[in-house]
């Protein structure tokens, strides 16, 4: 199974869920070296609701310090410290958890995933374990017979197991010719469908390109079942939409699946109205069980809003927030993806007539709008592939520094497969976060069958330079794109430390001299990531007054080979000082 499409890191029910019950016993002072003290204010007098000791916590404070206790009151850490002071805090409420020489570290942020899309892919027709094309055809004809719904959707395919046209509508018509069928690609960039979606889509041989998108065709002009890009417009105006209830179910179950894998806090990648709506019903039910900061797309495909509208819902995410969420956040996509020659380049794509892919946006139209976002206060995420896009998203927020003058709106860019050597320097001088999916950073098939022959050796050795920005002096985060590929963040890291498979011990690198520690990317899922939700002051790290996000390991990360990085496992997951994950929160309890 290709990672990039994978569920890895499914915790719940694991055979990992034995270690939970070491946590019922209250062992003190079993670590016998005692650690820099940390922080033990005197208001620490009274007991603790929550006590953790006897573990390796790391708090990824301004040194980086080790400590073996904490201690929780009203969700804020208390205390940091040795066992013997944290021992004091222990009153006959306290919970007690025995760490048992387990690791803890600050909650993981996920900077830019899709919960609700996520939740939706582990519900339904799921292609993810289809690891060939007789696999799909085999998953979709038995959804087609268990699944009701008028159009049959289903999810993550591997556009690996297809040549560069693309996959055909006929393999999908031998499922069903009268029902529609739409199969979205691992990347979301890609959607295959079947005859019958087609033409309730109005497409047809007659219908044009549109700016930014591709039909791919049959030698007759038809289309041939595959569409890039904005040329999905047409198909998403004609499918039906989920329900209200649907999308708080699907995100419910995103957030389960996230919280399992110790994530607490997460940059949505993008929303709508009726998301904003599933989070509001959540929050108010007491069930967001992670600090969220949304973006809104301007002028997409993937956004539900254009127009006058768009900026009608801008105007009223005000009423959806909370103390939990923020929809402070804009999302624009500068271009589309190597594999389908949709990126924008710098130089051309091999083999073709100078092409370098297409900017979603003119230029001057970027800059404008980015300059407007910021004067407005927002946060702009912005979806660059190509260093072409690269490019021109830091030549927008250059653009916006030179109008509106310094502002703390922390703006990001995703993605980064290729940032031109001479931009590199500039996340750091625009003080703009170079957010990457590391776990992308290694030569999988995406890279050496589809990225490969059409952009190049030396242009494949430049990819994700995530080393390179931190060199420099650049911001880095991390991002898990969940659910395009695993929401693990594990994986993610280990990746980024070997630029290896991490479901292999060795076999190809991609470029050695861009592998990062394990601390760069500790920092990079933690504060680094609550710094870029400006949170800072409350989360991303273990410190007196801070919120209690914490996440438990089985392993010590810094004590176990890199190859192992990804094999650990959560075993607790604390938002506020609460169990959030797993929900048998009674067997941590003493």
């Amino acid at each position: 199974m290709n990672i990039r499409s994978g569920m890895r890191g499914g915790n719940a029910g694991s055979p990992w869920l034995p270690w939970l019950l070491l946590a019922a016993a209250v062992v003190l002072g079993a670590c016998s070296e005692r650690p820099e003290e940390v922080s033990m204010p005197e208001t620490a007098a009274q007991p603790a609701d929550l006590v953790l000791i006897n573990g390796g916590i790391y708090t990824v404070d301004a040194q980086r310090s080790w400590a073996q206790a904490a201690a929780v009151r009203d969700g804020a850490i208390l205390a940091v410290g040795g066992n013997t002071d944290i021992e004091a805090l222990i009153g006959p409420e306290t919970r007690v958890i025995d760490l048992a020489g387990r690791m803890a570290l600050p909650g993981f942020h996920d900077a830019h995933v899709h919960a609700a899309d996520g939740g939706f892919s582990l519900m339904g027709c799921v292609l993810e374990d289809a690891e060939s094309v007789d696999a799909i055809i085999e998953t979709v004809t038995a959804c087609v017979a268990d699944i009701d719904d008028e159009w049959l959707v289903a999810r993550a395919f591997e556009m690996t197991l297809f040549g560069p046209q693309g996959p055909h509508k006929s393999l999908l018509d031998a499922v069903s010719r009268e029902r529609p069928i739409v199969l979205w690609a691992s990347d979301y960039h890609n959607v295959w469908l079947n005859s019958a979606a087609l033409e309730r889509s109005g497409i047809t041989a007659g219908t044009p390109d549109p700016p930014g998108g591709v039909i791919e065709r049959d030698p007759d002009g038809a289309p041939s079942g595959t569409l890039r890009e904005t040329a999905q417009e047409m198909l998403l105006a004609a499918m039906p939409k989920p329900e209200l209830a649907a999308r708080i179910g699907a995100l419910r179950k995103g957030l389960e699946h996230l919280n399992a894998l110790g994530v607490t806090s997460y940059v949505e990648g993008w929303v709508g109205r009726e998301d904003y709506r599933a989070y509001q019903s959540l929050d108010r039910a007491g069930q967001l069980s992670a600090r969220v900061k949304t973006s809104l797309p301007y002028e997409t495909v993937f956004g539900d809003h254009q127009g006058e509208e768009f900026w009608q819902v801008l105007e009223e995410r005000g009423g959806y927030e909370s103390d939990r969420i923020e929809h402070s956040g804009v999302k624009l996509f500068l271009d589309g993806v190597l594999e389908g020659e949709t990126a924008a380049l710098i130089e051309p794509y091999l083999g073709t007539d100078g092409a370098r892919g297409e900017l979603m946006f003119e230029p001057g139209a970027l800059n404008e709008a980015v300059t407007r976002f910021d004067a407005m206060g927002l946060q702009v995420q912005m979806h660059a592939i190509g260093d072409g896009a690269v490019r021109a998203g830091l030549d927008a927020i250059e653009a916006a520094r030179r109008q509106n003058g310094p502002s703390d709106n922390r703006h990001h860019i995703v993605h980064l497969q290729l940032i031109h050597p001479d931009d590199v320097e500039r996340f750091a001088a625009l003080n703009v976060t170079a957010n990457f999916q590391a776990l992308w950073a290694f030569p999988d098939e995406y890279i050496t069958g589809l990225n490969l022959p059409v952009v190049g050796a030396e242009r494949v050795q430049r990819m994700y330079p995530i080393a390179s920005v931190v060199r420099t002096g650049g911001r880095i985060v991390g991002g898990s794109d969940w659910d395009v590929s695993s929401a693990n963040p594990l994986d993610a890291i280990e990746v980024a430390v070997r630029r290896q498979d991490p479901d292999a011990a060795g076999g190809p690198v991609l470029n050695e001299n861009e592998r990062v520690s394990l601390e760069t990317m500790i920092d990079a899922y933690t504060i680094n990531a609550a710094w870029l939700m400006h949170h800072e002051d409350a989360v991303g790290s273990i410190e007196v007054g801070k919120r209690a996000d914490i996440v438990v390991l089985d392993r010590n990360l810094f004590e176990i080979p890199p190859t192992e990085i990804n094999e650990a496992r959560v075993v607790l997951t604390l938002l506020d000082g609460e169990t959030i994950w797993p929900a048998a929160a009674e067997q941590l309890q003493e």
